[in-house]
């Protein structure tokens, strides 16, 4: 297998294991120690730096499932969720698509879901597609699929470089006593956790904030507004009053420069709450 690298990656284990569709650290890295991988004609090391038009050989059959036109799970839909699926869609060229995700439908298939955003998407525009960000099940809003690895690898590298920037709406019933501030607290793993809000507005009892993640961690949002007696209206995960309706959290913006081209995306204010019934 020959891949001529199309941009500039820290590192060639941790580009190829994104490349290969996640296959094991520990084998890209056995067989790069074992010169059955070659950077440029030449014996490397996983730590290697790449660039553009460096060519990588692999000697190596992985068996790559993702080469062929399948979907994961085939999905039957009608025509008329096919069309709504569609309309979702809030922008995509060659590279790949933002999606404006509904909520109660997880990104990524496992053992406790049927049918993720990843499986209908492919059904719909009978491609393969590669994930790249997710945000929680139970969240609405932005979230971009990619149409081959190296889109997906290009893009990964902007979330790994925080050169992707993107905004939520979160929804509480409480109100924080500052109008703009910081947040900052840790998880159950030690792990630290940072966040950015600023008050929009005060709607039928609720207040709305514009939210920036400056960490990313499992469940962020959520919880750090939980932390801080503030938590997501409807959330059942974090919120003991009664739930009445759709998680009070949106990936509302997102913007990032890709291929020297600038990108930006921001789902309609007044259509978003809709959602939340305002």
């Amino acid at each position: 297998m020959k891949i001529i690298v199309e941009d500039s990656y820290s590192r060639i284990d941790k580009f190829l294991v994104k490349y290969l569709d996640n296959k094991p650290m520990s084998l890209i890295q056995r067989l790069i120690r074992k010169k059955k991988i070659l950077l440029n004609s030449q014996k490397c090391k996983s730590s290697n730096n790449i660039k553009a038009n460096d060519v990588i050989d692999i000697f190596y059959s992985f068996n790559i499932q993702k080469e062929l036109p399948l979907i994961s799970k085939p999905t039957v839909m009608s025509d008329k969720e096919k069309k709504n699926y569609i309309d979702l869609i809030v922008y995509e060229n060659s590279d790949f698509i933002v999606i404006n995700k509904p909520t109660n439908l997880a990104v990524q298939g496992g053992t406790k879901v049927k049918v993720s955003l990843k499986d209908i998407y492919e059904s719909v525009l009978e491609i393969k597609l590669y994930i790249v960000h997710r945000i929680d099940k139970d969240t609405s809003g932005l979230i971009i699929l990619t149409k081959d690895r190296f889109s997906a690898a290009g893009i990964s590298k902007l979330f790994l470089d925080k050169k992707i920037y993107k905004y939520y709406l979160a929804i509480t019933d409480n109100k924080f006593i500052k109008n703009n501030d910081f947040l900052v607290n840790t998880n159950n793993d030690n792990q630290l956790m940072r966040l950015r809000y600023r008050f929009i507005e005060n709607k039928n009892s609720n207040f709305i904030y514009l939210v920036s993640l400056l960490t990313g961690r499992k469940h962020q949002i959520r919880l750090q507004f939980s932390l801080n007696n503030n938590p997501i209206t409807n959330d059942i995960k974090f919120n003991r009053r009664t739930i009445n309706g759709n998680l009070g959290l949106c990936a509302y913006s997102i913007k990032f420069y890709y291929k020297n081209k600038f990108y930006s995306f921001k789902l309609k204010y007044s259509e978003m709450l809709k959602l939340f019934d305002f």
